[in-house]
């Protein structure tokens, strides 16, 4: 039943991830493009100033695609099966209602967390081919934030997706774009160093917050009153 599940998650994915792959790899040359743009027509001594003492990031096209990735995951798993009714035939599934949920939204985060890496591994090896080790890795530790943005956007879609009522749904994105905008104040280097754990902490709420909408969504359906 399980491995049916997950077989069934993956069929609706496939091919949004294999999108979302492109739009990752076709950002991570943008950047190369970028920077090898600028040591052409600039003095390396110059780009060293503008990124460590001006401290302006070179490779801001990368700070919005996590959040981006996560709705379009949301959209994808959950959107076509909200508007078509089918939602409610998966919660009569003779499992329980709570592994469900965490089941299919834990293959939507997997693969979320598996592009993340994948855009962390070549900010890594794009900033190490131009500046030290240390730099690359200064730059993974500043878009850790704009990662966790991804996490935040694909649950707080979730919430609104299986939430039925307006009003809560309207709550869940409010919560949730509140949060996006506090991990994506940062004008510089690793300025979350000292408030990423307990922003990562906060994050990990949306994994039994996703549950309550889920269920209100099964009674709803239940007595017949589902959307």
């Amino acid at each position: 039943m399980w491995f049916a599940i997950l077989l069934k998650e993956w069929l609706k994915l496939r091919w949004s991830l294999a999108a979302l792959l492109a739009v990752h790899l076709g950002v991570l040359g943008y950047v190369f493009l970028t920077l090898r743009h600028q040591f052409q027509i600039e003095h390396s001594e110059m780009i060293w100033y503008w990124a460590f003492e001006l401290r302006r990031l070179l490779y801001t096209p990368l700070q919005y695609l996590p959040a981006f990735t996560g709705v379009a995951l949301a959209l994808a798993q959950f959107g076509p099966e909200r508007l078509n009714g089918r939602f409610r035939l998966s919660l009569h599934l003779p499992l329980r209602g709570d592994w469900l949920v965490w089941s299919w939204v834990a293959v939507g985060a997997l693969f979320g967390a598996l592009l993340s890496s994948l855009t962390a591994l070549g900010l890594y090896l794009l900033i190490g081919q131009w500046f030290p080790r240390e730099a690359a890795f200064s730059a993974v530790l500043t878009a850790l934030p704009w990662l966790l943005g991804g996490w935040v956007a694909y649950f707080g879609a979730n919430l609104a997706l299986l939430e039925p009522a307006w009003p809560r749904r309207l709550a869940y994105l409010g919560v949730s774009l509140a949060f996006l905008g506090l991990l994506y104040q940062e004008r510089g280097y690793q300025e979350y160093d000292q408030i990423f754990p307990a922003l990562t902490g906060l994050a990990l709420l949306f994994i039994p917050a996703v549950i309550l909408p889920a269920h209100r969504y099964r009674h709803q359906a239940m007595i017949g009153g589902a959307s």
